[in-house]
């Protein structure tokens, strides 16, 4: 089944800029086009048909693109708009994002710059891609993802919920091993039963076997009445135990006992109890490694690992941070009922860049913070209280990472760009005076605008 075409709305007063654009924008299939020359003519057909993305030039005569940005929000308020610009100022482009425009791009650019922020804004447009009902197969309900890493977990999950085995999650902090537990029960036989989550690390011993397995009336000071146990409260659905590896001996044993006999003793009692529980455990820590340090029981390993599942870190799922960091600002910004808050470019490379040691409840707090520290709708790199990479560093992992040979093409094509752009710019795109300024004939010129699609205008 094809998907649906984006529908494209072009708008320029100079016959020159738009036959440039429709020259570069003609290469997306996806995208069914709408060129006007006539902004009057544009406002018109914007009220009989809506569009999802409009690209309008800021400066025109008569109507101006923040007219246009106007009649675009009030006939499709879910729509975007992006401002082109050769005479792009400061205090345009804060009034056009302030008035709500997605993004504003100042000639000349490239047609990479172009589809970017054009993929950027349709994607705004989208609904993030997060866990859909149980009965979906596609998806699981609150993960969201788009990376083949969260890909397999989630197929793994598929495949083992309707079992009843034991199950081990690994991975570091954060990572969502609570979250993966919890889809396992609701795609489970038992998903009307209870899940029940204890964290192994939170309590000390004495008061944690009490939790676990329940005390008598008597068993010890305090114990002023009977209380079942967790694992009780648990029976015939999944019991949780987050970082495992925090156990105590004693524990273990108690554990072991419970998983292979299906029976617990409350404290201080004698009547032994039945138990049917699906054991999901998760661990930071390396448990293989802490059974030949004999600080985990083997045996127990083994009982808990009848099926693992590892969890990437962030950082091996690059894919899916932006997607994230979107879908947790929307989240915020609905709460709070607030105005919608984007990313600017710059911000969507720190945070991709970024190796999130404390991969995605770390990337929701910094979300949390810079959603209370930004004063505008555009979320910006000094907004984000995270560590952003120095020039030198962008530039050891952007071109030295490849290949000699690759590496010296990107580093020639981003010279060739920014220096052609940068003198379009000062000579206002007359091509004779830019080749007269940078000592190249005007055929050079014009080679390298067609060969990287960039956009000028000459005044």
């Amino acid at each position: 089944m094809k998907s649906e075409k984006k529908k494209l709305l072009i708008v320029d007063d100079e016959i020159e800029m738009l036959d440039g654009l429709k020259k570069i924008l003609s290469h997306r299939s996806e995208f069914e086009l709408t060129f006007k020359n006539d902004p009057r003519e544009a406002i018109q057909n914007m009220s009989i048909k809506k569009y999802d993305l409009i690209i309008t030039d800021l400066k025109m005569d008569d109507v101006s693109g923040l007219d246009i940005l106007r009649s675009a929000i009030s006939s499709n308020p879910k729509g975007k708009t992006i401002m082109i610009s050769g005479y792009g100022t400061v205090e345009a482009s804060v009034e056009a994002m302030r008035i709500g425009a997605f993004d504003f791009i100042e000639k000349p650019f490239t047609s990479k710059k172009l589809f970017s922020c054009i993929d950027r804004a349709l994607q705004e447009s989208e609904p993030a891609i997060e866990i859909k009902p149980a009965e979906d197969e596609d998806s699981l309900p609150g993960i969201i993802y788009l990376s083949s890493a969260m890909k397999n977990v989630i197929n793994m999950v598929r495949k083992i919920s309707n079992g009843n085995m034991n199950v081990l999650i690994t991975g570091e902090s954060g990572t969502g091993k609570e979250l993966i537990a919890r889809s396992i029960h609701r795609l489970s036989k038992s998903s009307l039963d209870p899940f029940v989550p204890v964290n192994c690390g939170a309590l000390p011993e004495h008061l944690f076997e009490s939790e676990l397995f329940g005390h008598e009336k008597g068993a010890f000071t305090g114990a002023i009445r009977r209380k079942p146990g967790l694992l009780e409260f648990a029976n015939h659905g999944t019991f949780f135990l987050d970082e495992i590896g925090e156990l105590s001996q004693t524990l273990q044993v108690k554990l072991l006992r419970m998983l292979e006999e299906r029976k617990i003793r409350r404290v201080g009692g004698e009547e032994e109890i039945n138990i049917d529980v699906r054991i999901i455990a998760a661990s930071n820590k390396d448990l293989l490694k802490a059974t030949k340090e004999n600080t985990f029981r083997e045996d127990l390993y083994y009982r808990l690992n009848t099926f693992q599942i590892e969890m990437p870190p962030l950082r091996e799922r690059t894919e899916d941070i932006i997607l994230l960091a979107k879908h947790f600002m929307n989240e915020l910004c609905e709460k709070r009922d607030s105005i919608k808050r984007y990313f600017s470019p710059e911000a969507e490379e720190a945070l991709k860049v970024y190796p999130w040691p404390g991969n995605v409840r770390e990337l929701q707090n910094v979300i949390g913070r810079a959603y209370y520290l930004c004063s505008d709708q555009v979320i910006k790199v000094d907004d984000l209280p995270i560590p952003v990479p120095s020039q030198k560093d962008k530039i050891n992992t952007q071109y030295f990472n490849p290949s000699y040979k690759d590496a010296k093409e990107l580093l020639m094509e981003k010279f060739e760009i920014e220096y052609l752009s940068h003198h379009l710019k000062l000579n206002n795109g007359n091509i004779s005076k830019t080749a007269e300024s940078c000592g190249i004939d005007r055929r050079t010129i014009h080679r390298l605008i067609n060969k990287y699609n960039i956009i000028y205008k000459e005044d």
